[in-house]
């Protein structure tokens, strides 16, 4: 039984730094994590990639070569990448019993849109993979409740798309409430400091309502509150809060990751040492 963390989420929400501090976490702790990079536009990695689909394929070939822009270049690698299953099943199944941790690309639609990262998921599942996703959302979200709500409900939609156990996490809390003056700007100002963190772990309808209505055509509310009733009703998303410079943080998150795949049921115990084989040095 192998076990993969799909990280998610749009642009610059965090994934490649918490996938980096995830592995980093994982050699303190002597667990055996591997980077997958998903990415083929990806360049930079602060933790060199055991699987890297660009070894396949890589964005800038196919619009070098086909004439594709960046996301129909993006399509056509994923499509390229479920052509050459084999590939993927023989990098793959060098990990028997290891924690795969998967960086996918900054285009959500992949997530909420399309099928073809589902269809990768099913896959990973055949190869007896335990797989659990997670969606990053970087607080300064929390600055523009109007395009926090939007991240929530692209969460919602990559979590009915994908159909595995999910992990919504608010990523950069080390940015939020941070005094002015002592090393830059407070991220989240007043009335959206940390006191009222609680209202964005768990998305409180209300928030949008009480602020976006003040400042829309008043034709658009009746939009406003059919959305609000949406998120409402399904309840379905709750966020961990995530700052990988503390290693509480990074060990809370992941040890809910952890829970989600059941990581470790299926694992025999160790037996004891044997005290008369001669195991223990003589006091």
């Amino acid at each position: 039984m192998r076990y993969a963390v799909l990280v998610s989420g749009p642009a610059g929400a965090g994934k490649s730094t918490f996938c980096s501090a995830l592995i980093q976490h994982g050699q303190a702790t002597k667990r055996r994590m591997h980077l997958f990079n998903l990415d083929p536009a990806a360049e930079d990695f602060a933790v060199e990639p055991s699987i890297d689909i660009r070894d396949l394929i890589s964005l800038e070939d196919v619009m070098e070569e086909l004439g594709f822009g960046p996301n129909g270049g993006l399509v056509y690698c994923f499509e390229f990448l479920m052509q050459n299953l084999d590939w993927l099943e023989e990098e793959v199944g060098s990990y028997e019993d290891d924690y795969l941790i998967i960086d996918c690309p900054g285009q959500i639609e992949l997530y909420t849109h399309f099928p073809i990262i589902s269809q990768l998921v099913q896959t990973l599942q055949g190869w007896n993979t335990r797989v659990c996703a997670t969606y990053l959302l970087e607080s300064q979200f929390m600055e523009d409740r109007a395009k926090y709500f939007a991240g929530v409900m692209s969460a919602m939609s990559a979590m009915i798309n994908l159909e595995v156990p999910h992990i919504n996490i608010l990523s950069k809390m080390d940015l939020v409430g941070g005094d002015k003056g002592k090393g830059g700007e407070g991220m989240v100002e007043a009335g959206r400091g940390k006191r009222d963190l609680q209202r964005y772990l768990e998305p409180d309808p209300s928030l949008l309502l009480d602020e976006v209505n003040k400042t829309t055509n008043p034709k658009f509310h009746a939009l406003n509150e059919a959305i609000v009733q949406l998120i409402d009703d399904h309840n379905l998303i709750h966020f961990l809060p995530l700052d990988v410079t503390n290693e509480d943080s990074l060990a809370a998150v992941l040890s809910h990751i952890d829970n989600a795949m059941q990581y470790g049921e299926d694992e025999e115990p160790l037996e004891p040492r044997d005290l008369d084989e001669g195991d223990f040095p003589d006091e």
